[in-house]
């Protein structure tokens, strides 16, 4: 357990994974798109103009990190994001920080 956050060094890699995974400025307009609706992966290689296997590389990622969910629709695969996970993330860090970020919004 840490001193300062009340936060397990678990749930801190975990904090930290969710921060990897959005490493990435291809990751961030893939969340973008996604973003207008959910989307299959040749869709996704159109609009952002990127090959197939980066695209489903970054998908996995994101996936992984639990910030895109996936459901295989006959023959393809459509994503979506997952809202709550970016919730998940933003009260994760008003725990490390000590106040909800909210409440110090200027």
């Amino acid at each position: 357990m840490t001193q300062d956050s009340g936060m397990s060094d678990r749930e801190l890699r975990r904090l930290t994974r969710g921060f990897g995974a959005l490493h990435s400025v291809l990751r961030l307009r893939i969340l973008s798109a996604l973003a207008q609706g959910e989307s299959n992966v040749r869709d996704l290689e159109v609009q952002l103009r990127v090959s197939q296997p980066l695209l489903s590389w970054h998908l996995t990622q994101l996936r992984q990190a639990g910030f895109v969910s996936a459901e295989r629709v006959g023959r393809e695969v459509r994503y979506r994001l997952r809202p709550t996970a970016f919730q998940d993330l933003v009260r994760q860090i008003e725990h490390v920080l000590g106040f909800s970020l909210a409440d110090k919004a200027t």
